[in-house]
């Protein structure tokens, strides 16, 4: 796929998603709706507040939900949604599986229409493959800042013995700051939807396929047809190359584990700043921190960075090889 065919067809993805969005934005008692943040193909998503009096039919889980937050309802009324007590349980159960670079749930509610809707931390800024959308290839060192902290955020999934299953660029969201985190996680069936169930080992496969988009601006084929990662990008170090050729092995067994993809990620570029800019609609814009030209992320020095990351493998994600024979699937797709 060249350059001009992967905007092609992203614009008309564009478009696609233009003539999916509600005529009117969903009401939920107790919330106001600000804006449309997003729609895909079978929900939208919409930054609300909560009113500071007043009755509320949302069903809260956790305590001192924030003020602003994305409601996220389905395009079509879902009829195997769940009765809301019945998924305030469910998000309570996930609630152990938190991270700090996966999207926390805060509640359920009805709309007016009859659909469930879904209470999330808000990410303002889009979504990776809006960003993708906007600027064509990422850097090694944007790629770094993007998905090192996504696969953090799926090794903790995975050691809680759960799987993720839709990891997509669509699925990485963004704040402002450029700051990632997983969503979609157990949305679909919150929401009434059809689920895809995944393991922790195609999550990698998935995250690795997204980190080639990012880096080629096209999707990995099959092992047997693929080109070579630096035939397409000759800049990529031969560690990068070889982490994402071992991550897309047609074996399952062949791939790295989601903690040693992150770290060994984190390893082959100094992450770089994402450009935002390129990217969000002019209410998010106000949001962005000012960047000076030229800044980078502040990292270590080489010596001190891989002392670190091999800190980090002992002290956090524990010992180096440990698979976890039983897995959740919660799910996605969105």
């Amino acid at each position: 796929m060249h350059a001009d065919t992967m905007h092609q067809d992203d614009d008309a993805a564009s478009r696609r998603e233009l003539s999916l969005v509600p005529q009117q934005p969903p009401h939920i008692e107790g919330l106001v709706v600000d804006r449309l943040l997003g729609v895909g193909g079978r929900s939208s998503v919409w930054l609300v507040h909560r009113r500071n009096t007043g009755p509320s039919t949302v069903t809260w889980v956790g305590e001192d939900p924030p003020r602003t937050l994305a409601l996220k309802v389905p395009l079509k009324v879902a009829r195997s949604a769940p009765p809301l007590r019945s998924a305030q349980r469910e998000l309570e159960a996930m609630l152990p599986l938190m991270h700090g670079h996966l999207v926390r749930p805060w509640g359920v509610g009805r709309t007016s229409a009859g659909q469930a809707g879904l209470l999330l931390q808000p990410f303002t800024a889009g979504s990776l493959a809006q960003l993708q959308r906007s600027v064509g290839v990422l850097s090694a060192g944007e790629c770094v800042t993007a998905l090192s902290p996504v696969a953090q955020a799926l090794a903790h999934l995975h050691e809680s013995g759960a799987a993720h299953g839709d990891v997509t660029a669509a699925n990485v969201l963004l704040t402002p700051e450029g700051r990632p985190a997983l969503g979609d996680l157990g949305d679909s069936i919150l929401l009434g939807m059809d689920s895809v169930h995944g393991t922790p080992e195609s999550d990698v496969q998935s995250l690795a396929a997204v980190a080639w988009r990012c880096l080629t601006g096209r999707e990995p084929e099959d092992a047997e047809r693929r080109a070579p990662l630096q035939s397409l990008v000759p800049e990529i170090s031969d560690e990068l190359t070889e982490l994402l050729e071992a991550a897309l092995s047609p074996s399952a067994s062949q791939r790295p584990l989601a903690r040693e993809f992150a770290a060994d990620l984190y390893e082959c570029a100094t992450p770089s700043p994402l450009n935002i800019l390129s990217a969000v609609d002019d209410h998010a814009l106000t949001e962005v921190p000012t960047v000076l030209p030229g800044a980078r992320l502040s990292s270590p020095e080489p010596g001190a960075l891989k002392r670190m990351v091999r800190r980090l493998r002992k002290h956090v994600w524990g010992s180096p090889r440990r698979r976890i024979p039983k897995h959740r699937v919660l799910s996605r797709r969105a």
